[in-house]
């Protein structure tokens, strides 16, 4: 019975983290940005929007499924419709792609699965799983999202250099292989699930401060880590330091600083227990401004590879911050009101760094140097501001 019980929790694991994996899935036709430029006649900010406006129905997502799971609705059917929304988002260009505001539409609706995608994957995780696994889940999960990030930009990067940058939209069929995989391995009515609604426990749902902290750092980190995924692809060709294959590869090395990362989230956590999310702002500090400084196509390889270890430190953490941070039966509200919030820094990113750009660029700035000198000033703060210290203290659990 032990061992059967063993097996069945393996499964559920590798159906979690199958769906994160969708956790990048919108910025799979970003190393096509160049071409589509040119294609529609478009500026930076622009051609942007196919990643920046899908943030904000990644806000919409979280907002509905944290009111959905909480409401108990089935968590495997709203994670199937999820994944189905990625994969009608991302191969309908195929079919029509001479009208950009379609294209704008499609990555919306990826956008939409993608940030249901997201909050499902730490929901999953709160509810289904046993409570020993839940920590290490997380940080692993950050890990899959990179894995996957891998996946969906090189893969996409790649099959735009065969062709056009139309053939990158073919990448979204990998979204069809993950809808298979959580078919067969997330159960339906999970046994931990089923344990705490026969507990009794209280519907009531109470935030506190720490959600509404959380999501608020959690929002300038991804106003920060867009910089990188809206503007790297523009940087490397503009700046002739390659052309749209190693705009790709680039951002692929992010995403294998993120996968690696993701693998100690866990023990950097527990070492910097006071200070891991300002560790983050730190590290993105550093990257950009190796990147804005030294032109140069290693450089920015290694500002990449820091950029995605950033990511998973903090991306890694917030989660599991927020649900230590109110009861067990608020996590998935609480889980949804900060992905929400934090889908906004994605959207409103080029909105923010462009223009404050364009402010210092007489004083021999770009958009890099200024993001990292922003990043370092807001890790300070974070630190300064004792944050995640009085988080921890104040824990529930």
């Amino acid at each position: 019975m032990d061992k059967q019980e063993k097996v069945s929790v393996s499964k559920t694991r590798i159906g979690v983290l199958a769906v994160s994996m969708m956790g990048m899935a919108a910025l799979a036709i970003t190393p096509s940005y160049a071409a589509i430029a040119r294609t529609f006649s478009l500026t930076n900010t622009g051609v942007q929007m196919l990643t920046s406006l899908p943030n904000l129905f990644m806000m919409l997502a979280g907002i509905i499924i944290g009111k959905l799971t909480a409401s108990r609705f089935n968590l495997k059917n709203l994670t199937l419709l999820a994944i189905l929304l990625v994969t009608i988002g991302g191969l309908l260009p195929l079919a029509f792609h001479t009208n950009f505001a379609f294209l704008v539409f499609c990555s919306c609706l990826v956008g939409l699965g993608q940030g249901a995608c997201t909050n499902l994957t730490q929901v999953l995780i709160s509810q289904i799983l046993p409570k020993k696994e839940r920590e290490s889940t997380m940080g692993l999960s950050t890990t899959f999202i990179n894995i996957g990030g891998v996946v969906f930009i090189m893969g996409g990067g790649q099959l735009a250099s065969m062709s056009s940058w139309v053939n990158n939209y073919w990448i979204y069929l990998f979204s069809l292989l993950i809808l298979l995989v959580v078919l067969v391995l997330l159960p339906f009515r999970p046994k931990v699930l089923e344990q705490n609604q026969a507990d009794g426990l209280s519907t009531k749902i109470v935030l506190n401060k720490y959600v509404f902290y959380s999501a608020l750092w959690a929002f300038l980190t991804m106003l920060l880590n867009n910089v990188l995924n809206n503007n790297i692809s523009l940087f490397v060709v503009h700046e002739h330091l390659g052309a749209t294959t190693q705009a790709a590869f680039t951002s692929t090395i992010s995403l294998i600083g993120g996968m690696l990362c993701g693998l100690i989230v866990g023990l950097i956590g527990k070492r910097f227990k006071y200070s891991s999310i300002a560790l983050s702002f730190f590290i993105y500090g550093l990257a950009y401004l190796l990147i804005g400084v030294f032109h140069s196509l290693l450089i920015v390889f290694v500002g990449s590879f820091l950029v995605g270890a950033a990511m998973s430190i903090a991306m890694g953490q917030f989660p599991y911050l927020i649900s230590i941070s109110v009861a067990d039966n608020s996590v998935s509200m609480a889980l949804g009101i900060y992905v929400a919030i934090y889908s906004i820094g994605g959207v409103i990113s080029p909105f923010v760094i462009n223009p404050l750009t364009s402010l210092v660029k007489n004083m021999g700035l770009n958009v890099f140097s200024v993001s990292g000198i922003l990043a370092l000033v807001i890790g300070c703060v974070c630190l300064l501001a004792k944050y995640q210290k009085n988080l921890v203290n104040n824990a529930q659990a």
